[in-house]
């Protein structure tokens, strides 16, 4: 029977309601559209994209501990008593402060022995400087007596001559008989007289010349003896200035503003200059690591505190002195204390292969304490980053890659993958295909690259079609990497 008929037959109220039911839902089953599967043979819809610069922020961070600008240990030079110590722990002390006093009262009497040999030496060289001027005053006494001796032998041998003429001539005479042989043995006589007293002359002169030889000797002695004189002062002077140095070691100075974190010193101890305050704790704190070494006192200056940030490889051409840097105090209820890098130490470390970076605090009012837990971090900016959003990748194997479009078709290709910020990463280079199957052969990653996009990168298989949309790719927003995204963090 038709359905019209069953529901205008007389059947009761009840049976026809439930005929009527019926009859709507077959006739709004039958007026529904049957959906069809999507066909396999249609390319997947993608959006291409090209790698383009981007400033890539990222924040390298790690657990650190404050330490002091500066921190030094004082020992005593010499082997001493502790006479007297000025300062306990917690002081705050002045650059050249006396902290201690050694005692050493034998190393006072060598100094005050050899300052009196200074002055003595000086005496000596100016009694030297007299000796010279004695010597000198007789080397000149010495040549006037050979000139005398000199203008002697002239004398005598200008009568020698004289005589001899006049014997020569008295000697003609006496053979003429004109002159009486008694004068010309006077005259013989004077010329025997002249001869003797000219060779004295001639001796005396060999005299007053060794005498002047003698007295230039002496002179030349005497002055070497000044040159003697005044080196001795030299050597006395510098041994005096040692012993002043050393005297001067006596006293423990701070090296400068700064307060007093460890003593180990006590009245009267006995102290050595390579194991310190023997009678410190063996446990006590600041001992050398080979634990036989206990200072004196140890200063710490802290008007400036520093916190190290080992940077990793990767961003180490990325920081310099000036960048940006953060450092949080746990005990200041984790206040973040805006700073700067103050240094780095240009080198990585072989075996963190990390760089070692130095973030100065002022320090002026001496809250923050070397020791405290800190936490530093340093804003690190890479500029000119060729950059994809990172859903343009895919991993396999522990490798990265990108679908790189291709006429129409889509190629997977392996990439190496540098810095990125959580929703940008960094391309560096693409595998290339070779041939061989050992040597392996990169590309540089340009601003040309063709890179694919989209819901259906999961689905690709290699070498398949691909049709490009003309809706905008994820993530292309055009903002800047500062403006969409606060950076990553590593530690």
């Amino acid at each position: 029977m038709r359905t019209a008929e069953l529901l205008h037959s007389r059947q009761c109220p009840t049976c026809r309601a439930v005929l009527w039911g019926l009859a709507l839902l077959v006739t709004v089953g039958c007026s529904k559209e049957e959906k069809t599967a999507p066909s396999v043979s249609e390319p997947p819809v993608l959006q291409m994209i090209h790698p383009r610069p981007r400033t890539i922020v990222r924040v390298v961070g790690q657990p650190s501990f404050v330490q002091s600008y500066e921190r030094t240990s004082i020992y005593a030079k010499m082997t001493a008593y502790l006479d007297r110590w000025n300062v306990d722990i917690g002081d705050t002390v002045r650059k050249g402060d006396v902290v201690a006093e050694l005692f050493v009262p034998e190393l006072r009497e060598q100094w005050e022995t050899k300052k009196a040999a200074v002055i003595l030496d000086k005496e000596q060289v100016r009694f030297a400087k007299k000796e010279v001027e004695v010597a000198s005053a007789q080397v000149k006494a010495a040549q006037a007596r050979l000139e005398e001796a000199k203008s002697i032998l002239g004398k005598y041998d200008a009568e020698v001559k004289r005589w001899k003429v006049q014997v020569s001539r008295l000697a003609r005479e006496v053979d003429r008989q004109v002159v009486a042989p008694q004068i010309l043995l006077e005259s013989e006589n004077e010329l025997n007289a002249d001869v003797a007293a000219r060779d004295a002359a001639t001796a005396a002169i060999v005299k007053r010349a060794a005498e002047l030889l003698a007295d230039e000797a002496a002179l030349a002695r005497a002055e070497v003896n000044v040159g003697v004189a005044r080196a001795r002062v030299l050597v006395a002077e510098s041994e005096a200035k040692r012993l002043e140095a050393w005297v001067g070691y006596l006293k423990l100075f701070a090296p400068y503003d700064g307060v007093v974190v460890a003593r180990n010193a006590n009245t009267w101890d006995f102290v050595l200059p390579q194991t310190g305050d023997p009678s410190a704790e063996n446990r006590a704190p600041h001992l050398s690591p080979n634990r036989e070494a206990a200072p004196i006192y140890v200063i710490e200056r802290t008007d400036i505190v520093r916190i190290y940030v080992d940077v990793p490889e990767r961003d180490a051409d990325h920081i310099h002195i000036g960048s940006d840097a953060r450092v949080k105090l746990w005990a200041y209820k984790d206040k973040w204390f805006p700073a700067t890098v103050t240094r780095i130490s240009w080198a990585l470390n072989a075996k963190s292969r990390t760089m070692r970076a130095e973030i100065d605090l002022p320090n002026p009012e001496t809250q923050v304490r070397p020791g405290m837990y800190a936490y530093g971090k340093i804003i690190v900016k890479h500029r000119d980053a060729l950059s994809v959003p990172k859903s343009a990748l895919t991993h396999a194997g522990g490798k990265s890659f990108i679908w790189r479009y291709d006429n129409g078709r889509a190629r997977r290709t392996e990439i190496h993958t540098g810095v990125e910020d959580g929703k940008w990463i960094e391309l560096t280079n693409r595998h290339l295909d070779t041939k061989s199957a050992i040597e392996e052969e990169w590309a540089p990653i340009t601003s040309a690259e063709k890179v694919l996009t989209g819901s259906k990168l999961s689905t690709l298989m290699e070498g398949q079609r691909v049709k490009l949309s003309d809706k905008p790719p994820p993530n292309e927003d055009g903002d800047t990497a500062e403006e969409t995204s606060e950076g990553t963090e590593s530690e």
